[in-house]
């Protein structure tokens, strides 16, 4: 992804805004994920997966550019998951030690340690616990730029495009709701997410058949409700995080795009 200009910038410096009435990722708050662990309810398995389903990818990756094979990343991702489920990892662990992904970062890297020691890993399709395309997984590997970033900062990379990728998301499904889907995708280019956007604001006002000024407000609006998400989102990763908190983690997550 481009360097990324405007909304995510900006946000990074600007005041927190007391959002949790409008835009809520409480599910992902990892102090109620850790309480749902071990216990058998709607409540609970909506919860974990909301984690399985927003750190799979993150961490087939991370096992992927450690040098395992597509079928062992797959196997190992599912053990992963499994321990983290059934042996109440997420339970026991501190949250004022650290945060969401640090520590699931710390606890992949253990586990894949421990398994050159095991005589075989997971074999396919026992416990699954995550629900993922194995092959699609495979192709994004596959997708991802050739550098020379370490399994760590490759896992922190695609942890901050899952939070980018999934406010996005919501924003769409919000607007798409309220019957402006082609405004959104319209509008899109101009939150910053590549080095300036598809076209001019006189431009895009003609195709619309939209005063200027208008668009420029639907533009401001889409950016300020977009930045409201980037903060709920981060927050839902930290447990009981202060402003500054927020703050310095939306400023890992600018660094890690």
């Amino acid at each position: 992804m481009a360097e990324h200009h405007g909304p995510v910038t900006e946000a990074v410096s600007r005041p927190v805004s007391p959002v949790g009435a409008r835009i809520s990722f409480q599910t992902t708050r990892w102090s109620i994920v850790r309480q749902a662990v071990g216990r058998d309810d709607i409540e609970s398995r909506r919860a974990l997966a909301v984690l399985c389903e927003g750190y799979w990818y993150p961490i087939y990756a991370f096992i992927r550019r450690s040098g395992r094979s597509p079928q062992d990343a797959e196997d190992l991702t599912q053990g992963f998951f499994e321990l983290i489920i059934e042996k109440d990892v997420l339970a026991s662990a501190d949250p004022a030690k650290g945060r969401l992904r640090t520590f699931l970062l710390a606890c992949v890297r253990n586990f894949v340690a421990d398994a050159y020691d095991r005589e075989q890993a997971h074999k396919r399709g026992a416990g699954l616990v995550v629900s993922f395309d194995a092959a699609q997984a495979e192709e994004r590997y596959v997708a991802e730029p050739v550098d020379e970033l370490s399994p760590d900062r490759l896992f922190h990379r695609r942890w901050a495009l899952t939070l980018v990728s999934d406010t996005l998301g919501w924003l769409r499904e919000e607007w798409t709701n309220d019957g402006k889907a082609e405004l959104f995708e319209a509008l899109r280019p101009f939150l910053g997410l590549s080095p300036k956007a598809e076209k001019s604001y006189e431009q895009l006002s003609l195709e619309l058949g939209m005063a200027e000024g208008t668009l420029k407000s639907h533009v401001h609006r889409l950016r300020e409700r977009w930045r409201d998400a980037l903060f709920e989102k981060v927050a839902a990763t930290l447990d009981r995080p202060t402003p500054r908190e927020i703050q310095a983690e939306l400023s890992v997550l600018l660094e890690c795009l």
